[in-house]
C-alpha cells in the first residue's frame, strides 16, 4: 500500500488539532479578542523578522525563498494589493476592539506565548528547513482551512465587538492572504525536498512540536484574555 503523501499528512494533522484549540472554538469574549491582537503583534513581528529568516537561510529552493521574502515584505513593509503593510491593518483592528497604540506598541509576551515563540524559533534554527517552514505556516493553514464557525472568522469579531465589514477587514483579508501562504498547493514542493524516511520523520516530528507550541500560544491568549475580562468586570 503506497505511503500517504507528506503534504496530506501535514494537512490532516493540522485539521485534527484545530478543534482542540480552545481560543478558536470557545466563545470570543472582549478580553480574548484584545489578548489575541496583543500577542499576535509579537508573533507577526518575530515570524517575519527572526523566525522565517532562520529557515529560509538554509532553504535550497529559491522559489520558496523569494515567495517567503515577499510574504515578509507584505507583513512588515508594504503589500502592493492594499498599499500598506499588514501591520497597519493589525493596529487598526486593535483600535477597533478598544486597544490604544501605546498598549499595542508596548505589548509583551505572556509566559506561554513566550514559550511558543522560542519553540518555533528553535525549530526554524535547528530542524530540517521544511520543519521551519511548517512552524511558520501551519497555523495559517489551520485558520483558513478549518471548517465551521470559529474565532478567526470576521463574523465572530463582528458579533462580539459590534463591528461592520470594514472594521473587520484585517480578518477577511487575512483569510485570503493566509490561504496564499500555506496549504496543499503552496506546500507541493515539500514532496520534492523530503525524499528519505529520516527527513520525513524529522519534518513530521518538527510539525508536531510546532502544533504543540500553537496550543500553548492560544492557551496563553485565553489566560490573558480571561484576566482582561475579569479586570473589566471588577471595575
Amino acid at each position: 500500500m503506497p505511503q500517504t503523501s507528506i503534504v496530506d499528512v501535514i494537512c490532516q494533522r493540522a485539521l485534527e488539532i484545530a478543534p482542540e484549540v480552545p481560543w478558536l472554538v470557545e466563545p470570543l469574549t472582549p478580553g480574548r479578542g484584545q489578548a489575541f491582537i496583543l500577542q499576535h503583534i509579537l508573533r507577526n513581528r518575530l515570524f517575519s523578522a527572526v523566525i522565517r529568516p532562520s529557515w529560509i537561510s538554509r532553504c535550497p529552493d529559491l522559489a520558496i525563498v523569494r515567495k517567503t521574502i515577499g510574504q515578509m515584505r507584505e507583513e512588515l513593509v508594504f503589500d502592493d494589493e492594499i498599499a500598506q503593510p499588514h501591520t497597519t491593518l493589525l493596529w487598526e483592528m486593535g483600535r477597533n476592539v478598544g486597544l490604544t497604540n501605546e498598549e499595542m506598541d508596548n505589548t509583551r509576551a505572556v509566559p506561554l506565548v513566550d514559550v511558543a515563540l522560542n519553540v518555533w524559533e528553535n525549530i526554524a534554527r535547528s530542524k530540517h528547513w521544511v520543519a521551519g517552514w511548517l512552524a511558520t505556516s501551519v497555523d495559517e493553514f489551520m485558520l483558513t482551512a478549518m471548517s465551521g464557525e470559529h474565532n478567526y472568522r470576521p463574523e465572530a469579531w463582528q458579533a462580539t465587538f459590534q463591528l461592520n465589514d470594514e472594521q473587520v477587514f484585517f480578518f477577511s483579508y487575512h483569510t485570503k492572504a493566509d490561504d496564499d501562504h500555506a496549504g496543499r498547493k503552496v506546500w507541493e514542493p515539500i514532496a520534492r525536498h523530503v525524499t528519505t524516511e529520516a527527513a520525513r520523520r524529522e519534518v513530521l516530528d518538527g510539525m508536531e512540536l510546532a502544533l504543540t507550541a500553537d496550543k500553548l500560544f492560544y492557551q496563553g491568549i485565553c489566560e490573558l484574555g480571561d484576566h482582561i475580562d475579569a479586570n473589566k468586570n471588577a471595575a
